[in-house]
């Protein structure tokens, strides 16, 4: 089993709450345009895929950007909202009890360095893991067929016998074009969606 982490297994803020209801607050997009203006968003996103394909670090695209910008700001405060990140433990206790039955659970999910050390040295996730794929490591990303590729290659698995979960359309669309099974979350759905998905799948948890 392929799957996604952001809007998947974590959410950044504001966080679906209990049930899947959002919990109000200010989104990504407009806190990035109270430290750059209302296009910053867009213009570091944008900047932030090398870094997602692993070319360079995160840190050096956020300074780059900041200072292309003329932003007296510093990239560890652009920087910190990637730390403002939510992990779901029920959709972890689903992976956990699918890993139980004997299915391998993989890690399929496009981060940048600074992110995946969050990930990995504070979140735990390769703990809950078999093998883990972050795009800046794997050197490409979601949607690209070329990251379904890699990591089928490395796993030595035919596409037909594996079953990935996102929440981007896009994603989907790729890893079905690849052989994959695949299943498009709804992140408000929350653990109860991805057991669900598991359902339809012959997968009981």
């Amino acid at each position: 089993m392929l799957w996604d982490a952001d809007g998947v297994l974590q959410h950044g803020h504001p966080a679906p709450g209990h049930g899947g209801a959002p919990v109000a607050g200010p989104t990504w997009p407009e806190r990035l345009g109270a430290i750059g203006g209302p296009d910053f968003a867009e213009a570091l996103f944008a900047a932030e895929k090398p870094a997602l394909r692993g070319e360079e670090p995160f840190r050096t695209a956020v300074a780059r950007l900041l200072v292309e910008r003329g932003l007296s700001v510093s990239p560890d405060d652009v920087l910190a909202l990637w730390d403002d990140v939510h992990v779901d433990p029920a959709a972890f206790e689903l992976v956990d009890r699918v890993r139980a039955q004997g299915i391998s659970c993989v890690l399929a999910t496009n981060q940048q360095d600074y992110r995946v050390r969050l990930m990995r040295n504070d979140l735990g996730y390769d703990a809950h893991f078999d093998r883990t794929y972050y795009s800046s490591e794997v050197g490409a990303m979601k949607p690209d067929a070329e990251y379904f590729r890699r990591v089928l290659s490395d796993l030595r698995l035919p596409s037909g016998a594996t079953l990935f979960i996102d929440d981007s359309a896009a994603n989907v669309a790729s890893a079905k074009a690849c052989g994959i099974q695949a299943e498009r979350h709804d992140p408000a759905s929350g653990a109860p969606g991805l057991r669900s998905a598991l359902a339809r799948h012959g997968i009981e948890v």
